[in-house]
């Protein structure tokens, strides 16, 4: 009964964005003409002026530099561009709502356009870390900022989180922090800049005995690391809902390994393992770039729309790099409204590839791909928990692995939406499936089983609610329950 409330009462603050409610009554009336999402559709009409109204907190040079219209533009009264400013207003993460509207302008075939925007607290409980595990008798951790410093279109952020040490042998107690700062439109051009700073005093541990789904801390070794280093990257907006970026990052790790790392197998034999990173000082330098375009039509309860990322990252000894290799990822949803929005089929497809000699951090964790298990928190390994069993799949999955993903189906139902007047913006319902899957590129299929008992997948099951408030979005779900007692 007890492990039932600590499932029930456990919680995530994730980030929080804009949400939709009531927006402000304008001063004067005015007579808005819909707007549809043809784009062939209407009379052509020329834009005299545009108005905006609700902003207390936000310049309003901030708000007009993020429109794809400015006045003298020609469009039709249906132009997609319309829309696309709502979705350009709302992904600032700014507004809790947006509403465009069009009247009539002060001669023939001229109009005003409205943008009446509702905001919300810019002061965000990004992430909340807590929970036990045999690894970690207990940790936690917050990550808090601010999404819209002094109304400047400044984020800036810091995360801090700790973790009491183990009975592991080499295990020590465990603690990062981090300070992020962001700008995404310097003096009002397309370009933006990004930056953080990261230290992390951190233990992981690698197995040397016992069945591959044993947790016994007696079948496992802990080795002590620490890194400090920072990114710095710029941005440019292809268009308004499209951003393109290139990062460079600068890492000092200290390791401090075991001589000559083994695990005996349960049939007694004995191998080596291999734990990815270098003795002593080594350095981390990488470059990378990444894409996003994002056409949701809310960052954190969508019902339409749908977003795509992709990034990759190289470090090199051409740059001074003590470690070679590269990495992708990518990531798409995408959301289909049903029955007037209210409901929503989502599809969610992510996946990486890791090539060379990356360091264990850099590598794909299980919980990446598993949210079932206890995620990495500021880089942290929290838990030795083996992923459920539930395909009848290989049960020895790499805990680290080089190519790894998931694909997903979910269906969400609105439960609520709120005026914001009690600071709850809205809460939906969800149930999502799907399979992960994680392996190592230098793995050797086994002759002794099955094509389906050899590969490293498995199902994924979750459901639970998610409620956005002013502070930013709870989830009551199985899987954040799962992810913090195993």
């Amino acid at each position: 009964m007890r492990r039932c409330l600590v499932l029930v009462l456990a919680l995530f603050a994730a980030p929080a964005h804009a949400q939709p409610s009531e927006p402000a009554t304008p001063d004067d009336p005015v007579e808005d003409e819909p707007i549809s999402e043809d784009t062939e559709l209407g009379p052509v009409v020329t834009i005299e002026a545009i108005t905006i109204r609700g902003n207390t907190a936000t310049l309003e040079e901030i708000i007009r530099l993020a429109l794809p219209i400015v006045p003298g533009d020609v469009l039709k009264q249906s132009d997609s561009r319309l829309r696309d400013a709502r979705f350009k207003l709302l992904g600032l993460g700014y507004f809790r709502d947006v509403t465009v509207g069009m009247r009539k302008g002060t001669a023939r075939g001229q109009v005003i356009v409205d943008i009446v925007v509702v905001e919300r607290g810019t002061f965000v409980l990004d992430k909340l870390w807590f929970g036990r595990t045999s690894v970690a008798p207990y940790w936690l951790g917050v990550d808090v900022g601010d999404r819209n410093l002094l109304g400047l279109g400044i984020s800036a952020g810091i995360a801090v989180i700790y973790a009491a040490p183990s009975a592991l042998e080499g295990a020590r107690e465990q603690w990062a922090t981090e300070l992020r700062i962001a700008d995404g439109s310097l003096r009002g051009t397309r370009w933006g800049a990004t930056g953080s700073l990261t230290l992390v005093h951190g233990s992981d541990f690698y197995r040397i005995s016992g069945e591959p789904n044993a947790t016994y801390v007696d079948h496992f070794r802990g080795f002590a690391y620490r890194r400090f280093g920072g990114r710095w990257g710029a941005t440019y907006d292809i268009t308004r809902l499209s951003r393109l970026s290139a990062q460079a990052r600068v890492e000092a790790v200290n390791t401090l390994l075991p001589n000559g790392p083994s695990r005996t197998l349960p049939d007694g034999r004995e191998v080596r393992v291999d734990l990815h990173l270098d003795p002593g000082d080594s350095r981390v330098i990488t470059v990378g770039v990444g894409f996003d375009r994002d056409t949701r039509s809310d960052p954190i309860l969508p019902h339409t729309g749908g977003r795509l990322t992709a990034s990759v990252e190289i470090g090199s000894s051409a740059i001074a790099s003590d470690y070679d290799f590269a990495t992708g990822f990518a990531r798409y949803e995408h959301w289909w409204p049903l029955r007037d929005q209210r409901h929503t089929i989502g599809f969610r497809l992510a996946g990486g590839i890791v090539l060379g000699d990356a360091p264990r951090f850099d590598r794909i964790h299980i919980a990446d791909v598993n949210r079932m298990l206890t995620p990495r928190a500021l880089g942290l390994v929290l838990s030795n928990a083996a992923p459920l069993e539930i395909l009848n799949t290989r049960n020895d999955k790499p805990t680290i692995g080089e190519v790894g993903g998931i694909a997903s189906i979910e269906y969400a139902a609105q439960l609520f939406r709120g005026t914001g007047r009690k600071r709850v913006y809205g809460g939906d319902f969800f149930f999502g499936a799907g399979l992960w899957a994680l392996a190592q590129t230098d793995g050797i299929p086994r002759a002794d089983t099955s094509v389906w008992g050899d590969l490293p997948l498995d199902l994924y099951i979750d459901a639970g609610v998610r409620i956005d408030t002013d502070l930013g979005i709870f989830e009551l779900t199985v899987a954040n329950a799962l992810g913090r007692l195993r």
